[in-house]
């Protein structure tokens, strides 16, 4: 009987702590979460503290931009970059507890779109 009821208490805090973890707030996400090079489907990015290189697959055109900062969230960054000129955003979230996947969220400048680290 003492095992059966110290099983059953095993149980019950481990499902506590699960749900204590489930509930708690996302931590904020930082630099090295999005660094380096993530491919989609149609371009890759690749992210650098002050600059983000994009390669378009169809013709291998590879676009340059100025990084002018990133904010950082929980769940979520927003890189602040420049075309031409013209100061733009995009917002990143959905990123996987395994650092492989990430969502570019949609906005005026373009649709939702999925990237997985470059391997």
């Amino acid at each position: 009987m003492t095992s059966k009821l110290r099983n059953i208490a095993r149980s019950v805090v481990i499902i506590a702590a699960l749900a204590i973890a489930a509930n708690a707030p996302a931590a904020a996400l930082e630099f090295e979460d999005i660094a380096g090079r993530w491919c989609g489907s149609v371009s890759s990015y690749t992210f650098t503290p002050g600059k983000l290189v994009v390669v378009l697959y169809a013709d291998k055109a590879r676009y340059e931009y100025k990084i002018d900062d990133y904010q950082y969230e929980e769940g979520s960054i927003t890189v602040n970059w420049q075309r031409d000129g013209e100061k733009l955003f995009t917002k990143f979230s959905e990123f996987s507890g395994d650092g492989k996947f990430m969502a570019q969220q949609q906005n005026n400048a373009g649709s939702r779109r999925e990237f997985k680290r470059c391997s």
